[in-house]
């Protein structure tokens, strides 16, 4: 039997929750590194593909082929090993980009932009700290890296500084004033510090700017097209990100997620598919076909998919609300609670964790864990009422 909608809502699933992690990704900004000059006579077209923004599936093995030259410089390598991080980031497998990064790094300790995508790849797995600092090192080491402040910026807003978010993503506006990505930036941050209309600004601003590439161009003016609510010219930039690149899986990630706020649950559901079909380790495809599996009341199939999003990513806050709400609705409330509860040790300032556990425990008949999960809702509510995120204090 198919839930009606009031009964989804109970639980709830809404499309503004898809995008927390796609949020993440499409701020951040990466750095295009020129061709090494010395390497051309010796294999031009490996180092062109592995130094292709928008073609991760002949960039990773033309950089593992050149990393594994005998007769590499080591200071080419160290760039074939940035490269090769860099088209590892854009597939969402962070733990590998890291440690690529760290290669580089190793045979050149001040090369700011391997400490550029390492920092983007720990912003990925939700460790502002090490995010911050990787940006910040960046910078010391070239003060001119718009994308570093902008990498920055992100890290710092997500540590509740929105004013010195705010004022890394202007640096690096000033350092390039073509930067989709860093309007994009300061256009979240402002909107967080309830500053609409000048965070509309920002995003007229980003779609002002005609894209170069698929990846850095198309698919940040595609996010600041959704912030503008233009879900036809949003899919429109996606759909040419994919001609420039079919074979990405977050480019039809995140045009799925621009059906989804359209309302074309099928649309959504097939481009979260094909995501899934490229690479069966995408988060967003997972995480997109799982709210439209659970929207038309495919429970289990919802499950399998939030279930792949906690194998693939262990600390998932979100993945855990998900398949937690879907438990509850299927009326295995102790599954339900286990995922909340696991939901909590990795969020644990999330009302909404306790809130939605409470409605499990309820349905269990366990009051008095109920009340005292909703009355703890309760409490963080008013307290984050209290202290909103505005400007200059951390979380």
């Amino acid at each position: 039997m198919r839930p009606h909608h009031s009964d989804i809502a109970a639980v709830g699933f809404s499309p503004s929750i898809i995008r927390l992690s796609i949020i993440r990704v499409s701020l951040m900004a990466l750095v295009l590194l020129s061709v090494p000059r010395g390497s051309l006579a010796r294999d031009d077209q490996d180092w062109l593909s592995c130094n292709a923004p928008d073609a991760d599936h002949l960039a990773i093995p033309a950089c593992t082929r050149l990393i594994e030259a005998s007769d590499l410089s080591q200071r080419d390598r160290a760039i074939a090993y940035d490269r090769r991080a860099t088209a590892r980031w854009r597939q969402r497998d962070f733990n590998e980009a890291i440690a690529d990064a760290n290669s580089a790094l190793e045979i050149n300790p001040r090369f700011a932009d391997a400490l550029v995508i390492r920092g983007a790849a720990y912003g990925g797995r939700g460790d502002d700290d090490r995010a911050l600092a990787d940006s910040s090192k960046a910078i010391d080491i070239d003060p001119n890296n718009d994308v570093a402040y902008s990498n920055r910026g992100i890290a710092r807003a997500d540590k509740g500084d929105l004013d010195g978010a705010i004022a890394d993503a202007t640096r690096a506006i000033e350092i390039n004033p073509k930067s989709i990505a860093a309007y994009m930036a300061r256009g979240s941050h402002r909107e967080k510090r309830r500053e609409h209309g000048s965070a509309f600004s920002d995003f007229n601003m980003a779609t002002g700017i005609e894209p170069k590439g698929g990846f850095d161009g198309y698919r940040p003016r595609g996010e600041a097209f959704l912030r503008k609510g233009d879900f036809v010219h949003a899919i429109a930039d996606f759909s040419r990100w994919i001609e420039i690149d079919p074979q990405c899986a977050l480019a039809y990630a995140m045009r799925g997620d621009a059906y989804v706020r359209r309302g074309d649950a099928l649309h959504a559901l097939a481009d979260a598919s094909t995501a899934i079909d490229i690479n069966p380790r995408s988060v967003d495809g997972h995480r997109i076909r799982g709210y439209i599996h659970a929207l038309m009341g495919e429970v289990d199939r919802a499950i399998a998919d939030f279930t792949a999003m906690i194998e693939i990513d262990p600390n998932n806050a979100y993945a855990y609300n998900s398949r937690g709400r879907s438990y509850t609705f299927k009326g295995d409330y102790d599954h339900a609670i286990d995922d909340f509860t696991r939901q909590i040790e990795i969020d644990p300032g999330d009302a909404d964790a306790y809130r939605f556990r409470s409605l499990a425990h309820a349905r269990k008949h366990d009051n008095d864990a109920a009340l005292a999960d909703y009355g703890r809702a309760i409490e963080m509510t008013k307290t984050t009422q209290r202290s909103p995120t505005t400007a200059g204090r951390s979380r």
